[in-house]
């Protein structure tokens, strides 16, 4: 990390506080930079000014390894993930209510979407959010996660269709051209077809082969669902990136029980991307046996995602209108169920091509019937 106290010396909201000291607590994946908690001291006048006030915050450094020859899709995937999440925080994430909880951005004076290095300085969620997601989540704690997601997910449906938005769009790693503004993905999710060609060709044909002819279809239908009923996706909900407030007592009306951070894979895309990912790595495996479970959680999932785009269409005095048409095809409970199953087979093609982990015994079973009926009825999304 640079020196802490020219970041901070940087950032407006934070300038007036001093550095006690500062604490390494994580390095990013594949040594790509750090993750430090600063804790901060206020001078007594700042308190009676009435000026913000914060114990600590966290940066996040970017600094990757150096490389050499030509860059590899992985590599590139990986720092433009970091634009990605800051353009996020810079540009999107005052949208969100507070149930749906990330931390606050602070702005560093004089950077702009192209700065390097790529520094990131937050809120630090710890005091409010203490308990990271430890083991596989419970049910309460899963209904928790699935509020905040439909929270989000509602927030931002129709964001494809924003101009701001649509122009700076990032494609998958290899056609990314330098020099290209930086945006959300054009699709969210790590694991999504188009930059995962090199797993896909990894796949065993013999084992695999009922999987395998599906592959292309399914990609098309998503994509064709995200078109009419596209989002933004976090795009890596997993336990390790979850924490807790300290109880898991409903939580206070408008308030949110749960906080997410990492959002780097932040783009375009249905939904059941997320849901899957989250279901399919964290949850409980015993919260998704039976396909009546299954729709208990979506069901709880839906009826949160319904009420979060309703008080879109009454947004408060203060909420401007951005002009997206929410009332393009509403998104019933038959319609995400469809897309459910289709995200499960696109996640089950993702780990039979890069490991598998988490719930994919269920995944697996779930892939082989949904395709299983589809081989006997016809696969019924085509264009």
């Amino acid at each position: 990390m640079s020196n802490p106290s020219s970041v901070i010396a940087k950032a407006p909201d934070l300038s007036h506080l001093t550095i006690r000291s500062s604490t390494r607590i994580a390095t990013l994946w594949s040594n790509y930079g750090s993750i430090d908690r600063v804790h901060l001291k206020a001078p007594s006048a700042s308190v009676d000014k009435g000026m913000f006030m914060a114990d600590s915050v966290i940066i996040k450094t970017v600094s990757p390894p150096q490389m050499r020859g030509t860059a590899d899709e992985g590599h590139l995937r990986k720092l433009l993930s970091y634009e990605v999440e800051r353009w996020f925080y810079q540009h999107l994430s005052h949208r969100l209510p507070a149930t749906a909880k990330v931390a606050k951005y602070f702005p560093i004076e004089g950077e702009t979407d192209e700065t390097l290095p790529l520094r990131i300085v937050l809120e630090d969620l710890a005091k409010e959010y203490p308990n990271p997601a430890r083991g596989s989540l419970a049910l309460n704690e899963t209904q928790a996660v699935l509020s905040w997601l439909a929270a989000f997910h509602g927030t931002f449906r129709g964001i494809q269709e924003e101009d701001h938005v649509r122009e700076r769009l990032v494609p998958p790693p290899l056609l990314h051209k330098e020099g290209d503004k930086k945006g959300v993905w054009t699709q969210g999710t790590y694991w999504y077809l188009d930059t995962r060609r090199e797993e896909l060709e990894s796949v065993d044909e013999s084992e695999y082969a009922w999987l395998l002819k599906w592959v292309e279809k399914v990609d098309s239908a998503l994509k064709d669902a995200s078109e009419k009923y596209g989002t933004l996706l976090h795009g890596d909900v997993k336990g390790a990136n979850i924490v807790f407030a300290p109880t898991m007592a409903p939580p206070q009306q408008g308030s949110s029980s749960c906080a997410l951070y990492d959002l780097q894979y932040a783009g375009v895309g249905v939904v059941t991307r997320d849901l899957v990912y989250f279901l399919g790595t964290t949850a409980q495996s015993g919260l998704t046996r039976r396909i009546e479970q299954e729709k208990e959680l979506l069901k709880h999932y839906h009826s949160d995602l319904l009420e979060a785009i309703a008080s879109r269409r009454h947004p408060s005095p203060q909420e401007p209108d951005r002009g997206v048409p929410l009332d393009d095809g509403e998104y019933g409970f038959e319609r995400l169920w469809e897309h459910w199953e289709l995200a499960i087979v696109d996640w089950y093609r993702f780990m039979a091509g890069w490991g598998f982990w988490g719930n994919d015994t269920w995944v697996e079973r779930r892939a082989k019937e949904i395709v299983g009926r589809w081989e006997e009825s016809g696969f019924p999304y085509v264009r």
